[in-house]
């Protein structure tokens, strides 16, 4: 395969099945996968009002929600603050959200702005770590090498150095320099700086606190008395068993100084909720979710930094850091994230506060919404039974263009696979484990949005800050999502899923502190014309996606541990599942990682994959080989699956 686009005559086809398909086409221009420079394939319009990230999966709550007025601003002086604007926003990736279809409706619906997640997730929930069991739970109906053959990084965890040595200047620590040990469970990790000292930051550079001395109204007063003065109230109500899902709403349009629609959060806590279960979320763990959010200050001393585009910056906190800064989300405190316009400072971020879930429309919302609801009350009641101690780490990632293989040269032979249908990404424990994810990482998690992305942040709801800390991931970017724990089961998936029951996450952790889990977000193209998927441009894209994500830095010398991966993009972004296949198949091959591929219960896709794939390596197909398969298919797409031509195609014959 050459680094240029050249134009050769076919050879004559010997196969008959061959000549049958190439009929037509007796000249084919031949394609290479140049991924050198990749540039942006989504090709987006800005909306001109607010740009929004999540919609309603039926047409009912569409109307509901167009019935109801969201957010009003309040006639009170308030304001976000007094400071000018002046962002620099990024001209190569637009920032509204895509169009696409509703995954899981039999009609294929369109909603505009649907969120994005792609492939359902295995229903079965996993409440014990036992990696050496995997195999038996799979029935044999697993192709390839058994999973306990991929390296695991809980039963080989990666070499660290110690916090105190870390020297690198886009790594901030939220905490002191901190090591677990096993034996002192109960020591935890301590803020930054001590005695409740709060070292303020309020730029474009770092998350904007509400404690903030300069978030002020309009007539020049401080906010944050105001926020803790409605906080406290709130938390005196909620001890003395007084407080009212009416109050909750007073306090979080007086700190937020907007109103809201809370349909769907008082039909969870007056309808839905038991007697018991009402009682003691407003008595007992409110009170501790006001205390988190008083407290922001004193817990985190200083502002998380923003993970901005191209800025391969890591930070690191405590996870009651990660609940305090929760805690200010389910209050809406976070500044400015309420304006999404084109133009404004966050128009590349998610709104990380609770305001979209807490709405529902006059039914009171989805019930898959409200199982979401539970899901991160439960987390909630997790921390206020018992805070954990452990540390977690979010890192955005850039592709250095000095790091792009040279595809046409690549003589890597192919990955060692494991094929199954039987479960779902967060039950594959010690591998690097992919987030299907919108490029507004997250999606629609704090709205309708209800798939893999969606559920996996609900279940791990410490995975909600990437909401608050990444902008919009670009495509030779990823986002890492380092030790967030997992507090929930569930059952049923999209608009069957459930909150199922309490989950005790028994993974070990690394010597930071950190579960021994490691998530990559791996955004997909949307392709609203499924025939685009097969251009050149769009093949090197997710191509180099998928490398970007599966690549270890050459500074890492401990062993490989593998990828736990499926149908990414082959849902509501309209992805073909064997197309997916083959360039997750050429990107953890250049890597020499080995691959669990989850098919979400399509034996078939087990079968056909696990077909190609001995096919390839009886052939002794290199990445090189991959990459010319896919250039030569780029043309032949609507004549045969892409299976089937690499079945009918020898290696040899892609060079003659």
């Amino acid at each position: 395969m050459s680094d240029s686009i050249t134009t050769v005559e076919k050879n004559s086809i010997k196969n008959n099945e061959n000549e049958k398909i190439m009929t037509d086409t007796s000249i084919s221009k031949k394609r290479c996968i140049e991924l050198v420079n990749s540039s942006n394939t989504e090709t987006e319009t800005k909306n001109t009002g607010k740009r929004t990230k999540n919609t309603n999966k039926s047409d009912t709550n569409t109307n509901d929600k167009n019935d109801e007025s969201m957010s009003q601003s309040y006639d009170d002086d308030f304001e976000e603050d007094t400071d000018d604007i002046n962002k620099n926003t990024s001209n190569d990736e637009p920032s509204s959200q895509s169009h696409n279809y509703d995954e899981d409706s039999l009609e294929g619906k369109y909603y505009e702005n649907e969120s994005p997640q792609e492939e359902p997730s295995s229903q079965q929930t996993t409440d014990s770590f036992d990696i050496d069991k995997v195999d038996e739970e799979d029935d044999g109906t697993f192709q390839g090498i058994p999973l306990s053959e991929i390296t695991n990084i809980c039963q080989q965890p990666p070499t660290m150095s110690d916090m105190k040595d870390i020297r690198d200047r886009n790594h901030t620590f939220l905490i002191k320099p901190f090591k677990y040990d096993s034996n002192d469970l109960k020591r935890e990790p301590e803020p930054l700086y001590e005695n409740g000292t709060y070292v303020d930051e309020w730029d474009q550079d770092n998350v904007r606190l509400p404690c903030s001395q300069f978030y002020i109204t309009k007539n020049g007063t401080q906010r944050w008395p105001t926020i803790q003065g409605s906080l406290t109230k709130l938390q005196h109500l909620s001890e003395t068993h007084m407080a009212t899902m009416e109050d909750i709403k007073e306090t979080i349009e007086e700190c937020a100084g907007r109103k809201y629609e809370f349909n769907c959060l008082e039909r969870l806590l007056n309808e839905i909720y038991s007697t018991d279960e009402r009682a003691h979320f407003m008595s007992t763990v409110l009170s501790n979710i006001c205390s988190l959010a008083l407290n922001v200050d004193k817990i985190c001393s200083r502002p998380p930094p923003l993970l901005r585009i191209g800025s391969n910056r890591t930070v690191t906190m405590s996870q009651k850091q990660a609940a305090s800064l929760l805690a200010c989300a389910f209050f809406c405190l976070f500044p400015r994230r309420f304006n999404q316009k084109v133009g404004s400072e966050y128009e590349n971020y998610q709104n990380p506060n609770f305001n979209t879930l807490f709405q529902g429309g006059r039914t009171g919302g989805s019930i898959w919404k409200i199982e979401k609801l539970k899901c991160i009350f439960h987390y909630f009641q997790r921390i206020t039974e018992k805070m954990p101690n452990g540390v977690i780490s979010f890192r955005r990632y850039q592709l250095p263009d000095s790091c792009i293989p040279k595809w046409s040269e690549s003589n890597e032979p192919l990955c060692k696979i494991h094929i199954t249908k039987n479960k779902a990404i967060e039950d594959i424990v010690g591998l690097l484990q992919v987030d299907f994810a919108n490029k507004y990482i997250g999606g629609g998690v704090l709205g309708d949005g209800c798939v893999q992305e969606e559920i996996r942040f609900v279940i791990c709801p410490e995975m909600l800050l990437s909401l608050l800390l990444c902008e919009v991931i670009q495509p030779n970017e990823c986002v890492f999502l380092i030790g967030c724990e997992r507090f929930s089961s569930y059952q049923g998936y999209s608009t069957t899923f459930q909150f199922k029951e309490n989950y005790i996450d028994q993974t070990p952790k690394d010597s930071w502190g950190r579960k021994l889990c490691h998530v990559v977000a791996m955004d997909a193209i949307a392709f609203h014309n499924r025939a685009t998927q097969y251009t050149i441009k769009n093949m090197k894209r997710e191509l180099m996606k998928a490398y970007t994500c599966f690549r270890i830095p050459a500074a890492v010398t401990d062993q490989k541990s593998g990828l736990a991966t499926g149908n990414w993009g082959c849902g509501a972004f309209n992805g073909n599942k064997q197309l997916k296949a083959i360039i997750q198949l050429t990107a953890a091959s250049q890597t020499g990682r080995s691959l669990a591929y989850l098919t979400f219960r399509d034996q078939d896709l087990v079968m056909s994959f696990y077909k190609v794939y001995e096919y390839l390596l009886n052939e002794k197909a290199t990445v090189k080989d991959l990459c010319n398969y896919l250039q030569q298919y780029s043309t032949l797409y609507k004549k045969l699956s892409l299976f089937d031509y690499i079945l009918q195609t020898s290696v040899s014959s892609l060079y003659s």
